[in-house]
């Protein structure tokens, strides 16, 4: 009976490496095709397959709590896979099918995209507009436990597993996060993120476009907002990446292509095979506005794409912080499990940026360097936005006190409107929150109902203005210089 059980799972184990054979040959774009195996490789491979298959047999003949022999072979899958990097994963029915919904915009869960830096499960960045970014999870944070369990085992499929579920229930997670003394323990309640992946504003003659992702409709997103931009007469662009963990490769090209020449290189990954150029295609609303890039440390995979080639072909500003460092690319390959699709997730190529830089673990360099608030200013950021203090001033305050403020005469402290800010100031004060006049009146925006205040009055995208400005005027120096000469 034994050896009649070792032989099916020996079987079972070739039928599964056949299949990936024939998936990776129908799926990878181009690949190799790979030589045959030698007689001695496959005499190993026959070797350890069948040790595989003698552990299989003597954990159903001998283990107490009789495992299903589905959850044995998928156990050993993920086992597998957990020995290659962080990214390679197996996708159950039900796991792939969550996957498919991620990349089209709309699942369930909290709303970030975690990775595992130096072994220990990471946010990259949390989702705008999720419950992960209203409760003040940060890039970087990182996450010891879920619901008490400990992360230090978990795979980062499991993990995302246990952080989804349905809307309306909760998942606690404790945090350790840099400059923190004491871990964070925050209880999250879990909704539908419908992600709205671009977001685009005129703010001052500036165009300022958003991406939270690089989903399907990103590209068409972008494209729709530089045609309303450009028609708007804006004079330069602001594209913010900040907390963007990526997404989708071709969306990514397709991206960049509104801001490179046909035919310009994007990126180009290297692999196994021979190396694989991505090249910039034609946009029908592809612009030489000025651009000014931001970037920060949740700025990941897809947006280090972008920002890697707008920097390599000097076509833009990049400002902000250093970026997450994740230039590894994954391939789905769809696997038939019973009557429905599984899928396994393997990582198949490194990307380099156009100049030849592989950024994996080390991120972009941006080109001008800005400082990110310090952990006690976000602390005292984010008090005095709770604050009562907060809550009265706004209570009484115009829907656009901002801008009725920025109005006023400085000198003039006589103006209701002046003492009440002056108030506002006082009383944070004696609640030992003091913030610069610039970060206060960012803690102002976001908690206005006017959305365009969070990005007016957002301290980066302000330097990203003034930059954009020194920058759209050295251009327009630079074309007249090279008419002159080349008449």
């Amino acid at each position: 009976m034994k050896r009649r059980f070792s032989a099916l799972l020996l079987a079972v184990a070739l039928g599964w490496m056949g299949t990936v054979g024939a998936v990776w040959g129908q799926e990878a774009p181009s690949p190799p095709v790979p030589p045959a195996a030698a007689p001695m490789e496959e005499e190993d491979l026959l070797k350890q397959l069948g040790i595989l298959a003698e552990v299989l047999a003597r954990i159903k003949q001998h283990h107490y709590d009789q495992p299903g022999t589905e959850q044995l072979i998928q156990g050993a899958i993920r086992g597998m896979l957990r020995t290659l990097d962080p990214y390679s994963q197996f996708y159950d029915a039900e796991a792939y099918q969550d996957l498919q919904a991620t990349t089209s915009g709309k699942f369930g869960g909290l709303g970030m995209e975690v990775g595992m830096r130096d072994g220990q499960l990471t946010v990259i960045a949390p989702i705008e507009d999720t419950p992960a970014y209203r409760a003040g999870i940060q890039s970087g944070d990182r996450i010891v436990q879920i619901d008490g369990e400990s992360t230090a085992e978990m795979s980062l499929d499991d993990a995302v597993k246990r952080m989804r579920g349905e809307p309306g229930t909760q998942v606690t997670l404790t945090l350790l996060r840099e400059g923190m003394e004491k871990p964070i323990v925050l209880t999250i309640t879990r909704d539908i993120i419908t992600i709205r992946s671009v977001k685009f504003y005129q703010l001052d003659g500036v165009g300022y476009i958003r991406l939270s992702g690089f989903m399907e409709p990103t590209p068409e997103g972008v494209g729709e907002a530089i045609q309303a931009l450009s028609a708007a007469g804006v004079e330069g662009l602001i594209l913010d990446l900040r907390s963007n963990p990526g997404g989708l490769l071709s969306a990514a090209v397709e991206v960049v292509s509104y801001f490179l020449n046909e035919g310009d290189l994007v990126v180009y990954t290297q692999g196994r095979g021979e190396r694989q150029d991505y090249t910039a295609l034609p946009q029908e609303n592809r612009t030489n506005l000025p651009l000014v890039v931001l970037v920060n440390r949740g700025s990941a995979s897809a947006s280090e794409i972008v920002a890697g080639a707008l920097q390599a072909h000097r076509r833009a500003l990049i400002l902000g912080t250093q970026t997450f460092g994740k230039a590894s690319v994954q391939k789905i390959f769809p696997l038939r499990e019973g009557d429905e699709l599984a899928a396994v997730k393997l990582t198949v190529y490194h990307y380099y940026t156009p100049d030849g830089r592989d950024i994996h673990g080390v991120g972009i360099q941006p080109d001008v360097e800005l400082t990110p608030r310090g952990p006690l200013e976000t602390r005292m950021w984010q008090r005095a936005r709770s604050s009562e203090a907060m809550k009265r001033f706004l209570h009484d305050a115009p829907e656009d006190v901002l801008a009725q403020l920025s109005k006023l005469d400085p000198d003039d402290a006589t103006h209701p409107l002046r003492r009440s800010y002056e108030t506002l100031v006082d009383e944070l004060e004696q609640e030992g929150i003091v913030l610069s006049a610039e970060l206060l009146d960012y803690a102002i925006a976001r908690e206005t109902l006017n959305e365009v205040d969070d990005y007016e009055y957002d301290p980066w995208i302000r330097a990203a203005r003034q930059y954009l400005a020194a920058f759209a005027t050295f251009e327009q120096m630079r074309r007249t210089l090279q008419k002159n000469t080349n008449p």
